[in-house]
């Protein structure tokens, strides 16, 4: 009998760690999001190495980390560096001066309109299973030594 409970918060432990291995963060953000693309023709002037572009959609959490931007110029570098959440502008740097070009923009937007609620939640879901998948191993040794 006591092999059978050993085993069996083994078992538990290897599922708590099966669990902690899935990727619920981006799960979670990946449920919350959807993917957009503007496009835009920009002219820069000889000087110029930037631009402000205003998105179509608003910035999922104002995070400029989930912009990206490709130009058919082949010497543009460009990048998100700021946004500004009330007007939706975008700040893109990297561009060569003095040129035409086509900017492709992909920013994450909101998939679905939500309450403030269910937003508070599903930012609290990732810790939430993390705290559920720690208290499994202690669990299981507890009852292991209670003999349940």
């Amino acid at each position: 009998m006591r092999g059978q409970q050993i085993f069996n918060v083994f078992m538990i432990i290897v599922g708590a760690v099966v669990l902690w291995l899935l990727p619920l963060t981006t799960a979670v953000y990946d449920f919350r999001t959807d993917e957009r693309t503007d496009t835009f023709l920009t002219t820069t002037a000889v000087l110029v190495n930037s631009v402000n572009e205003t998105l179509l959609d608003d910035l999922f959490n104002n995070d400029v980390g989930s912009v990206s931007i490709a130009s058919d110029n082949a010497t543009d570098t460009p990048l998100g560096n700021s946004y500004n959440a009330t007007s939706r502008a975008l700040l893109i740097i990297g561009l060569s001066g003095n040129a035409t070009r086509t900017l492709d923009v992909s920013y994450d937007v909101q998939a679905f309109e939500v309450t403030d609620a269910i937003n508070t939640l599903l930012d609290k879901v990732p810790f939430i299973w993390m705290l559920i998948i720690i208290a499994f191993a202690p669990a299981a040794m507890l009852a292991l030594f209670l003999n349940r």
